[in-house]
């Protein structure tokens, strides 16, 4: 698709990913991170289409607008409603641009993103997203999100203080990606519920 294969900064990678990580057990592919746009529209379509061609989930991105934002599965006996976020590094508010790439208007609505400018939105959308899981039969709700520094072995400020407001919102459990080193894990209490 005009795009050779790379690693660093831009990533693109063989398809051949995809079996592999069905063989060696996986049903789910988390797809939204901030390289999630690297080769642009082609990419952010092609990701989940051959994802799908393989019969796994993919959980972040879409191929289509009307796909949902979540899946809901049952696990043990438990329907867990789970979404998958990243981060955005917007140049300008009216823009959605993962690692400062602009996304075209019909490219955007195609990526779970949130904006640290802007997280009332994000707020919203979980909001939204919490309601329509639930109502779809989630018991739990789960959240893999893509946020923080690279390589700081403690989480900021911000990602704590999102943390709490995503559990106030009703997240059951929160797992976070992008550091590239683990970070602490921490059991928090609602102060709305």
């Amino acid at each position: 698709n005009g795009y050779e294969y790379m690693g660093y900064p831009l990533f693109n990678c063989p398809d051949d990913i995809i079996p592999s990580m069905k063989n060696a057990g996986f049903d789910m592919i988390l797809t939204a991170n901030n390289h999630s746009y690297d080769t642009r529209g082609i990419g952010l379509r092609r990701t989940p289409k051959v994802i799908a061609d393989y019969e796994l989930k993919y959980l972040g991105t879409k191929q289509v607008e009307d796909e949902p934002n979540y899946y809901v599965v049952e696990q043990n006996g438990i329907r867990l409603g789970m979404c998958c976020y990243t981060y955005e590094t917007n140049l300008t508010p009216e823009t959605k641009a993962p690692n400062g790439i602009t996304m075209k208007a019909e490219d955007a609505p195609l990526l779970n993103s949130f904006d640290y400018a802007n997280l009332h939105l994000f707020y919203d959308e979980m909001r939204e997203n919490i309601a329509q899981m639930k109502d779809a039969g989630a018991d739990a709700i789960v959240l893999f999100i893509h946020w923080g520094n690279e390589y700081k072995i403690k989480q900021n400020a911000t990602q704590s203080a999102m943390a709490q407001a995503l559990c106030d919102l009703g997240v059951d459990v929160i797992i976070g990606g992008h550091p590239h080193v683990v970070q602490p894990v921490e059991l928090l209490t609602s102060t709305t519920d």
